[in-house]
Formats: C-alpha cells, structure tokens, sequence
C-alpha cells in the first residue's frame, strides 16, 4: 500500500493554529478553527486509535490502521465543508458590504439630485422674476412711446408756427 495514496499534502508541515503564515503574528483564523474542529471531532469519536494492537496480528493491524485512515478522510471531508461555509459567509459579508456601498453612493447621488433639483427651481422662478420685470419695462416704454408719439406732431405743429 503506497502512504501517499491519500488525498493530503504531506510537503509542508503544519502550522499551529493561532499563527498567521506571512507575518507570525498571532491571528484567530480559518486554521485555528480547523484545529478546533479536529480536536472536537476527536474528542467525540474517542481519539483515533488510542493503543496499536500487538504487532504478532498485522492484519489486525492493517484493519486498524485502514480505519483510521477512513476516519481521517471523513474527517477531511467534515473540515472541506466546515472551510467552503466559512468561505461563503465571508463572501456573503463581503457581499453585504459592497451591497451597503452601492446604497450608500445611490443615498449620496439622491441627495445632489434633490439639491440639483431645488437650485433648479429656485432660478426657474428667478428667471420668471426677472421675465415679468422685462415684459413691465416694455410695457411702460410702449406706453411713453405712444404718448410721444401722440404728443410728437403736436410739438411739431408748436415749432413750425413760432
């Protein structure tokens, strides 16, 4: 039997559970709750084999040695399980996050849009202002206009006697 027919990378030795790979400083992470895991489920399975039997029954030996290798793929599997639903509640926050920056840049561009809207109006109703005073300013030439127009042949008549 090959000791490398199993699924797990024997390359590189473990890291203790508390301590984060690129700067060593201690971090509660994904590994230590791996570990803890692990040390759970070995506390409720009884250990893995606690005594090898006598080494005159080697296949007694190799079933028991079969086992434990059978408890520790499961046990693998249980922790690739425990990792991806950890791995999806951080991506769910990391989503929730980016969801609350899009609400919050949509809350931001509301808000110029109603202070875009209300200076809109505001020269809207400047600009109407300022028509109305236009149209009486015509109104009130229109009007002298007529009247000197009216008076202007009278003076005319005025000048050409004397």
């Amino acid at each position: 039997m090959d000791p490398d027919a199993d699924d797990v990378d024997d390359e590189q030795p473990p890291l203790s559970p508390t301590m984060a790979q690129t700067n060593g400083t201690p971090r509660h992470s994904i590994s230590s709750a791996i570990a803890l895991g692990l040390a759970r489920s070995r506390s409720q399975q009884g250990g893995l084999s606690q005594s090898p039997p006598p080494p005159s029954d080697t296949s007694a030996r190799l079933e028991a040695v079969a086992k434990e290798r059978d408890a520790l793929r499961q046990e693998v599997t249980e922790l690739r399980k425990s990792l991806e639903s950890i791995q999806i509640k951080q991506a769910a926050g990391t989503a929730d996050e980016s969801q609350s920056n899009h609400e919050e840049e949509i809350r931001s561009l509301r808000e110029e849009l109603d202070e875009a809207n209300e200076s809109k109006e505001h020269f809207e109703t400047q600009y109407k202002n300022l028509l109305s005073r236009v149209n009486t300013i015509k109104t009130s030439l229109g009007d002298r206009l007529k009247a000197d127009a009216v008076s202007a042949p009278i003076l005319l008549v005025m000048l050409t006697v004397r």
